[in-house]
């Protein structure tokens, strides 16, 4: 009995060592560039157009067709640990609305000049 304890605690210890190294490796990649068009389905009209700015900030548009409007559809953000926003992923976040509920999006593309946002 005290074999099997003695493995699953050096197999408890090993698996947190692992999550602490990952954690650290794949923290310090930096940051996700949520730059380029986002929708709830790629096939869509509408969706957002998200730019990088200075600061780690995004700016956020909303775009029907082969329009965006001019100015910012949302405040500047910084996205991640932003209450108005919950991050699923890399590719995948969900937006608050001010009435409640959220809108889930996808990044269709990266690029964010007019001719990809049919993409």
């Amino acid at each position: 009995m005290e074999t099997r304890t003695s493995t699953a605690r050096k197999a408890l210890v090993i698996g947190i060592c692992a999550s602490a190294i990952a954690t650290l490796v794949f923290g310090a990649q930096g940051k996700v560039d949520y730059t380029g068009f986002w929708k709830a389905n790629c096939e869509d009209p509408i969706g957002l157009q998200i730019n990088a700015l200075r600061g780690g900030l995004y700016s956020i548009s909303f775009c029907k067709n082969e329009f965006c409007s001019p100015g910012a559809y949302r405040p500047d953000t910084r996205i991640e640990n932003d209450p108005q926003y919950e991050v699923l992923s890399a590719t995948k976040i969900r937006l608050k609305h001010a009435e409640g509920g959220y809108s889930t999006y996808v990044r269709c593309t990266r690029e964010t000049s007019p001719s990809s946002r049919s993409r």
